[in-house]
């Protein structure tokens, strides 16, 4: 069966009429959401980063509001500036408290294990989860909010990567299972290859960073997100889409 899925993230989102680095991130999340809907997926997933600063409970408040009305069923990892427990209260998530949101989706014939990074790293609760979903559940895909490996975004490769990958990168690869890794976090749009693993990077809603430069540097992009497909035939086909282009191309 076929599979239609939009991945978004990294809205960093702020009090209804505050910009962030002079972006209308609320804006901006709003014109990839209705994209998005026009793109006709099967399921959206959300992968962190919904607090622009520290977290704020009235933040992930309004975003329910806002994802309960996508035609699809949506599912949501913790970002780095995202508060567990928080997520917990305006969302029916699995765990409690500050425990790791973590767990299998199945949309249609694909299998997806959701990882919590938040911390900055994966503890060893979801590694021991994840060593037995990988039993039952072997031709999964990984869905994070940190890359697992470098990408060559140079400030964020330096100051903010994902940590304690070994166990992590260990279950994920040495079962030699050709695996995808949808993430975010880097704020930049690009696909790497490690090993068996190929890892794509969701453009951000919010505000990019300038991958070559190696202090913080933001460039000048429309908000995006990617669509990912699984055909009939079982191709996997990737794009990454901006607000900008995506609507004169379905105008057309």
């Amino acid at each position: 069966m076929s599979s239609r899925i939009v991945q978004i993230t990294d809205p960093h989102l702020l009090a209804p009429g505050e910009t962030l680095m002079g972006l209308d991130v609320t804006g901006r999340l709003e014109d990839v959401l209705q994209l998005a809907e026009e793109l006709d997926p099967d399921a959206y997933f959300f992968t962190g980063d919904f607090c622009a600063h520290e977290p704020v409970q009235e933040v992930y408040h309004r975003l329910r509001e806002r994802l309960d009305r996508l035609p699809a069923p949506y599912y949501l990892t913790a970002g780095n500036h995202d508060d567990r427990e928080m997520m917990r209260r305006a969302f029916d998530l699995p765990g409690r408290g500050q425990e790791g949101i973590c767990g299998r989706v199945a949309v249609h014939d694909q299998s997806f294990l959701f990882l919590d990074s938040s911390p900055g790293f994966v503890d060893d609760q979801q590694l021991d989860w994840l060593t037995e979903a990988l039993v039952e559940h072997p031709v999964s895909d990984i869905v994070i909010h940190h890359p697992p490996i470098a990408l060559g975004v140079k400030f964020m490769d330096a100051k903010y990567p994902l940590r304690k990958t070994e166990r992590l990168l260990r279950l994920i690869t040495e079962d030699g299972v050709r695996r995808r890794v949808f993430c975010g976090h880097y704020h930049s749009v690009r696909t790497v290859s490690h090993g068996n693993l190929d890892v794509y990077l969701c453009p951000p809603t919010s505000f990019f960073i300038d991958p070559a430069a190696d202090e913080f540097s933001m460039v000048e992009r429309a908000p995006g997100c990617q669509l990912l497909e699984w055909t009939y035939g079982g191709d996997f086909r990737y794009t990454a889409y901006a607000t900008s282009t995506v609507r004169e191309e379905l105008q057309k």
